[in-house]
C-alpha cells in the first residue's frame, strides 16, 4: 500500500462510524445459521433492504481495512462479507432487468421522437463546453459557465425519455420496496445460487476463527451517520433523481473532494 493510500485509509478509519450491529441483515449472519435458514430469515424484508446491506457492508469493510481493502485483504471476514452481500444483492435484484424496457435506445423510439434534433442540442452543449475551455477572459468564462449550468436539452427525444424513465422508476421502486415472500428465495439450481452458498459458508467458517472486533468509539457522530443514511436514500430514491444529475455520482464527487483535501495535506508533509 502506497503512502497516500495508507494515510487516506487512516483518516477514513478515524472519521467514518460503522458498526456491524447497525445493519440488521449483517446481524442475521452472525447467528451461525445455515444458508437456507439465512434466506428464510429474510422473509418480510425488501430487496432494498438487501441492497442497502451491501452498501453498508462495503463501507464497513473500508472502515476495517481502508481503501483497497478488498484487494489487499481478500480473505478477511469483513471483506468476504462485503463481497457476499454485494453479490447477493445482485442476485435478488436480477429481475430489475425485466422492469427496464430499454425502449429509449430502440430505432423506433428514436425515429418517433426526433432523435436527430436531440443530437443537435447535444452538439450545442459540447460546443458551449469547448467555448468555456478556450475562453481566457475570467468574466466571459464565468458567463459561459452560467449558461452551461442553465443548459437543458429539452428536445422531444429527451423529454420522452425522461417520461419513460419516470414511469419505469415507479415500477422499480415498487419492486425494491415489496416484502420478500416465504419461499421466494430458494435453491433454483443455478451456478449463481451455488456460488452464493459457498461464499456464505466461507464467511461463516472465517467468522469462527476471526472475530470481527466491534468499534469501541464511533468514527462519526450521530449527525454524520444520519448524513450517510440520507445520502444512501437519495442515491436509491428514483423520485429524487433528475435526468442530468445522478445522486450516486454527486456522492462520489463529494467523496473525491475529501480525497483531494487529503492529497493537499500530504503535499505539506516534509520527508
Amino acid at each position: 500500500m502506497d503512502k497516500f493510500t495508507q494515510l487516506a485509509s487512516d483518516i477514513l478509519k478515524q472519521n467514518i462510524p460503522l458498526v456491524e450491529e447497525n445493519n440488521e441483515i449483517m446481524v442475521h449472519m452472525q447467528s451461525e445459521k445455515s444458508f437456507g435458514d439465512f434466506l428464510r430469515s429474510l422473509t418480510g424484508k425488501t430487496v432494498k433492504d438487501v441492497l442497502d446491506s451491501g452498501s453498508y457492508a462495503r463501507l464497513f469493510s473500508m472502515n476495517m481495512h481502508g481503501i483497497g481493502g478488498n484487494k489487499n485483504s481478500p480473505d478477511e471476514p469483513a471483506v468476504l462479507l462485503s463481497r457476499f452481500l454485494t453479490k447477493f444483492g445482485d442476485y435478488v435484484n436480477q429481475d430489475i432487468t425485466n422492469l427496464r424496457s430499454g425502449a429509449a435506445e430502440t430505432d423506433e423510439f428514436k425515429h418517433k421522437h426526433d432523435y436527430e434534433g436531440h443530437l443537435e442540442r447535444e452538439k450545442e452543449r459540447k460546443d458551449l463546453f469547448r467555448e468555456i475551455m478556450a475562453e481566457k477572459d475570467p468574466e466571459k468564462k464565468s458567463e459561459l459557465r452560467q449558461k452551461m449550468n442553465a443548459f437543458r436539452n429539452n428536445s422531444q427525444y429527451a423529454e420522452a425519455r425522461r417520461a419513460l424513465y419516470k414511469k419505469e422508476d415507479v415500477v422499480v421502486d415498487e419492486f425494491h420496496n415489496s416484502p420478500i415472500k416465504p419461499g421466494q428465495l430458494v435453491n433454483d439450481g443455478s451456478d449463481e445460487f451455488k456460488e452464493l452458498e459457498d461464499m456464505y459458508n466461507k464467511v461463516q467458517s472465517m467468522r469462527g476463527s476471526h472475530q470481527i472486533e466491534d468499534q469501541e468509539q464511533p468514527f462519526l457522530d450521530k449527525g454524520q451517520q444520519d448524513a450517510i443514511k440520507v445520502a444512501q436514500t437519495l442515491a436509491n430514491d428514483p423520485t429524487r433523481r433528475s435526468f442530468q444529475k445522478d445522486p450516486q455520482k454527486e456522492i462520489n464527487k463529494a467523496y473525491g473532494d475529501v480525497m483531494k483535501k487529503i492529497a493537499n495535506k500530504i503535499k505539506t508533509i516534509k520527508i
